[in-house]
């Protein structure tokens, strides 16, 4: 990758000019000390997600972590100086697990909602997708406004969850814990709809050839940002200058082609 060849340079770059430092680091041209950090384990970067939102974050057959996600935080830590560690719980502990300190930082595509705000602190979005309903492929549900005493599945603690549970064609809102699971259960007949990330259900339609559709226009819009506890301050302002960093040397459109074939910092595809 160019990004991995860039970020060799200028760690060269930085080991011959600042002899006095005492070390070097990322890709950042001013490596930062992350001994100002309050971090869950010394030298490590320990990143939350549920490793249940493919392509963002999920396990593969030999168990290891992958996903955009994932690559994005090891470039955070990186850049850091510090070694990655990506780990996983259920997507509605996570805020829970950042407070009790469990992790230092929530890199799993949430959205800085305004509840969420009042118990952690967010950077600025790393990406911008929508929420979009998905249905069976021979329903004849249009949009949103067309279900009626309607079944529909969402990921237990997401904003989708919210949005459904406000919306008079729908009776009842059914929870799981992965996007997987609500899909596939809309594709076997269990659900009348699904909510959840365009970008994902199209991913895991193509991915699993399931049959269901994408219908209506994009509910709202589903940003996502990296999450911080309150009284680490001082890393959450240190990740938007990375993130902007990240963005302006091309790595982030690199790692984005490399999951999605689009950047999807611009917006929702």
């Amino acid at each position: 990758m160019r990004s991995a060849v860039r970020r060799a340079v200028m760690v060269l770059a930085c080991c011959l000019v600042a002899a006095t430092t005492t070390a070097c680091g990322g890709g950042s041209s001013e490596p930062s000390d992350s001994s100002e950090y309050q971090l869950v384990e010394n030298g490590k970067l320990t990143f939350g997600m549920s490793g249940q939102y493919r392509p963002f974050n999920y396990y593969e057959k030999d168990g290891k972590l992958a996903g955009f996600d994932v690559d994005l935080g090891g470039e955070v830590a990186e850049r850091l100086g510090l070694t990655p560690n990506p780990v996983t719980g259920p997507f509605n502990s996570l805020v829970a697990g950042l407070k009790a300190k469990r992790y230092d930082l929530i890199i799993g595509s949430m959205s800085p909602t305004p509840e969420r705000k009042e118990q952690v602190d967010f950077t600025n979005d790393y990406y911008v997708s929508g929420a979009q309903l998905f249905v069976s492929d021979d329903s004849t549900v249009t949009s949103v406004d067309g279900l009626r005493k309607a079944t529909v599945g969402v990921v237990l603690g997401t904003t989708f969850e919210d949005y459904a549970k406000k919306q008079s064609g729908i009776t009842e809102v059914k929870t799981y814990s992965s996007d997987s699971e609500v899909l596939t259960d809309l594709a076997n007949g269990r659900l009348d709809a699904a909510i959840t990330t365009k970008l994902l259900g199209l991913y895991q339609i193509k991915q699993a050839d399931l049959k269901i559709k994408a219908v209506g226009p994009i509910l709202f819009p589903d940003p996502a940002a990296i999450a911080g506890r309150k009284d680490n301050s001082k890393l959450t302002a240190k990740l938007d200058e990375i993130l902007a960093e990240i963005k302006n040397d091309g790595t982030y459109a690199e790692l984005s082609e490399k999951w999605f074939g689009v950047d999807i910092s611009q917006g929702d595809s």
